[in-house]
């Protein structure tokens, strides 16, 4: 990226943080950073070989979006801005009726013969009418020009960005299993990762463990090696860029993880993604607000030799790509992952994960971005650099949206070889066999057809096998049978509405349940949370999770049980047994499943 696009971007990132209600702490402070990046802009455009007279007419072009889009916000009238004109500072006082509009000068910087400067002015003309809205004139422009846009030379996505994992599973296992385990590991995996645990993704190919420490990821591979289990591995390190007060602290944390797994031998190599989350554009889905706009994704392998430099590159050209020429968003998301990767290199977070990667087993395997969030949860490392360099906070979220996981492809199978095909034996015409030797033969053949039926009977047997050893490593045992299910539907309330507190009359269904595990006090069960599709999924799957855990501890209070004898689940939305459109489907959603669970696992 040359110095003045890296410009550019930050310029662009500055309004972006504008848009997301940003906070401007003290106007002078804001002005004087806005014209100290103006003033490095237009140098870097003369470095680049620009006229004086382009690069000077897309300055002040800048300036004048911004005078206008300080001016005009609302909810920063009190800047008074025009006493902070860019346009005064630079240009001096000019009588309103005497200066161009803007769009005119982008229309003679549409016209210009640099294409560095075509471009720049495209993007202007996109932030411009996100204020002004689509007028004749800006509409005009845009349709005059869309044929110089699309003629130009584009940044190609590398291809690497959209592989797919080559990594083999050893050899296919039992129908529906999992083909592919995922760690969630780092300083961020426990805390905001927790509700993800043992979730499953990919139509059930992927399963997701939540490991907070080294040792823990250590055994739980040693595990699987030992037991011979058809499962590929990986680990995946989110990073949450606000996630902790200070970069200092972001980097101490990481490093901590560095000298944990540096400390521990793994059983092979494990190939990590890394994950980073921040707001990065104003696009949100209207029916589901806290889903993420994911950017990258796996590398093509070997790992091991992965520079992350070089993979934010790959990133930054795959969202310069996405840029169809009109999306708004794809300029903020480009404009602002390029300022998230000055933020990462200047404050060193960047070498520290390089370190982690090249000092342990852990294999970097590539990097996505999530474009998350309704805004700033708080304002930690990232918002804080942002604050220091350019004078501005984002605004903070009223609400708390838990990051969700990304899509990661599955593996392959390993095929068996094909068998040999026999050779036709030929059968001498008209032969006689005696009574005898047929007799042999037919008795041969019958043994035939039941060793082949014991040999079945072997390969099934040794696909469960394949399965139990998974449950054990996870606290699960056998798959219940369907007619162990306990369903606690919502016919009768359970809940208050949008609530975990039980209602009064749920003590008397609970109750019911006492009886039959005493009987069996060394049962164990798995709880599970349903809800209906009201709210977001993000919301109903922690309410799910926390109606789980509430019918647990009710249980461990009244049944004498342990704790430990039940597993808690929480499945959101995701597994409807009746339509949502209706009130009566929707209670039936609203459940409680309890799911005993076979001890002959623990018996072998």
């Amino acid at each position: 990226m040359v110095k003045s696009e890296a410009l550019f971007c930050r310029l662009v990132s500055v309004d972006t943080l504008f848009s997301f209600d940003g906070i401007i702490p003290s106007a002078p402070d804001f002005q004087l950073r806005l014209i100290s990046l103006i003033e490095q802009f237009n140098k870097a455009l003369r470095v680049e070989n620009q006229t004086p007279e382009e690069s000077e007419a897309l300055c002040r072009a800048l300036c004048d979006y911004f005078d206008k889009r300080l001016s005009s916000n609302a909810q920063n009238n009190s800047l008074s801005w025009q006493r902070y004109s860019l346009v005064q500072y630079f240009y001096g006082f000019v009588d309103s009726e005497e200066a161009l509009p803007l769009s005119a000068r982008l229309d003679a910087l549409l016209n210009a013969d640099s294409e560095i400067i075509f471009r720049y002015a495209w993007k202007l003309l996109t932030l411009v009418m996100q204020i002004e809205g689509s007028t004749d004139a800006l509409v005009s422009l845009r349709a005059a020009k869309r044929a110089r846009y699309f003629s130009r030379a584009r940044a190609e996505t590398p291809p690497s960005e959209h592989a797919t994992a080559s990594w083999v599973s050893p050899r296919a296992g039992a129908a529906g299993s999992p083909r592919l385990m995922i760690f969630v590991i780092g300083p961020f995996a426990g805390k905001w990762f927790s509700q993800s645990n043992l979730s499953s993704g990919s139509e059930h190919g992927i399963l997701w463990v939540i490991e907070e420490n080294a040792n823990g990821l250590a055994k739980r591979m040693a595990y699987l090696k030992k037991n011979n289990i058809a499962l590929a591995t990986m680990a995946y390190f989110p990073l949450l860029a606000d996630g902790f007060e200070s970069s200092s602290i972001m980097i101490e944390q990481i490093t901590a993880w560095q000298y944990a797994f540096s400390s521990i031998r793994l059983s092979e190599p494990l190939p990590c993604m890394l994950g980073l989350y921040t707001r990065l554009s104003q696009q949100r889905s209207a029916h589901d607000p806290d889903r993420a706009i994911w950017t990258g994704g796996l590398a093509e392998p070997p790992y091991g030799h992965l520079k992350l430099e070089h993979q934010w590159a790959s990133l930054l050209a795959e969202l310069e790509a996405n840029d169809d020429g009109k999306d708004l968003y794809a300029i903020q998301r480009h404009a602002v992952a390029s300022t998230l990767l000055s933020w990462l290199a200047e404050s060193r977070i960047m070498n520290v994960l390089q370190t982690l990667f090249d000092s342990t087993q852990l294999d970097f395997a590539g990097i996505t971005l999530a474009d998350h969030g309704q805004g700033f949860t708080r304002h930690g490392a990232w918002s804080l650099w942002l604050s220091e360099r350019y004078g501005i906070l984002p605004g903070l979220s009223a609400s708390i949206a838990l990051p969700p996981l990304p899509e990661i492809p599955l593996p392959p199978v390993e095929e068996p070889p094909p068998a040999p095909i026999p050779l036709p034996v030929e059968i001498p015409r008209r032969r006689r066999w005696p009574k005898a030797l047929a007799a042999l033969l037919l008795l041969c053949l019958a043994g035939g057809i039941g060793y082949a039926i014991q040999q079945d009977a072997v390969e099934i047997r040794g696909q469960i096998s394949q399965i139990k050893p998974i449950q054990r490593l996870l606290g699960i045992n056998d798959k219940p049978d369907a007619s162990a299910f306990l369903q606690l539907v919502n016919n009768a309330p359970l809940f208050e509405n949008g609530s975990s507190n039980l209602m009064p009359e749920s003590q008397h269904i609970l109750t019911q349940l006492v009886p039959e595990m005493a009987r069996n006090p060394l049962q164990m069960y798995l709880i599970i949370g349903h809800s209906d599709n009201t709210g977001s999924a993000t919301v109903n799957m922690a309410l799910s999770t926390e109606r789980a855990r509430v019918i647990r501890d009710w249980l461990v209070e009244h049944s004498g049980l342990a704790a430990s004898q039940f597993i808690v689940e929480g499945a959101g939305n995701s597994r409807p047994i009746a339509s949502n459109a209706t009130q009566e489907g929707r209670a039936q959603n609203r459940r409680v499943e309890i799911i005993p669970l076979s001890m002959q696992d623990y018996k072998d």
